[in-house]
């Protein structure tokens, strides 16, 4: 099996060419799949809630339930269905 000679100017300057597209398009492609990821570390390692804000929750949440509790005593029956599934379609 004969081979033929390989010219090496001409390999690494079609190596070099490719890569001088391929490198920004990588880089671009890494950058936007990596940023809802670093977004989220730096979520994780942030202060959070404080205690305002928890506290306003919680006012929300108790409001919520007493609204609850004053649909059941206004009907006679429980706002939210019992225990059995809903289908999907009649």
């Amino acid at each position: 099996m004969e081979t033929l000679p390989v010219d090496l100017t001409s390999l690494v300057a079609a190596i070099l060419g490719i890569l001088l597209v391929l490198i920004p398009v990588l880089g671009l492609a890494v950058r936007f799949a990596a940023k809802p990821l670093v977004e989220a570390l730096v979520a994780t390692r942030g202060e959070g809630a404080g205690p305002a804000d928890l506290a306003a929750l919680k006012a929300r949440i108790e409001t919520l339930e007493h609204e609850v509790k004053d649909l059941n005593g206004a009907t006679g029956r429980p706002a939210l269905p019992e225990s059995r599934p809903i289908p999907l379609r009649p």
